[in-house]
């Protein structure tokens, strides 16, 4: 279980996560980006959240990667809807359909539990192989 520490910082994270993308989107929080630019961005950042994922994972203190990749998806996702529902629906006087509008918001609402628990498992078989690989072999027996 991340510390407490960890919980408010990831956070933290995600609020200025959060704020980046809306500040790349203004005005209109990517609404007047043409469709190719739309699908350009969330593959960029789809392939950029890889390498982030494994280094913001490596942070923890704690080696339960999986567990750890699931409180970061939990803190990329959930926060950030929350988020954006307070700017699109209560300041901008939408309503909640805006997450079929606003469809490369959404995406990574459900792709970040596919990405970050893929990353998670990645590092746990990786450190249990340098686990095995550093034990002598056991004689059979």
């Amino acid at each position: 279980m991340p510390s407490l520490k960890a919980h408010f910082n990831l956070l933290l994270m995600s609020f200025f996560t959060w704020l980046a993308f809306l500040l790349i989107g203004l005005p209109d929080y990517y609404q007047s980006w043409p469709f190719g630019a739309k699908v350009g961005i969330c593959l960029l950042v789809t392939v950029l959240y890889f390498p982030l994922g494994a280094f913001i994972l490596g942070k923890f203190s704690n080696p339960q990667h999986l567990l750890n990749a699931c409180f970061l998806a939990l803190y990329l996702t959930l926060p950030l809807f929350i988020y954006d529902y307070v700017y699109i629906v209560l300041i901008g006087g939408d309503d909640l359909t805006f997450v079929f509008r606003y469809w490369y918001l959404s995406l990574f609402y459900v792709s970040f539990w596919i990405q970050f628990p893929l990353i998670g498992w990645a590092m746990h078989r990786a450190a249990d192989k340098a686990i095995t690989d550093a034990r002598p072999d056991q004689p059979a027996g």
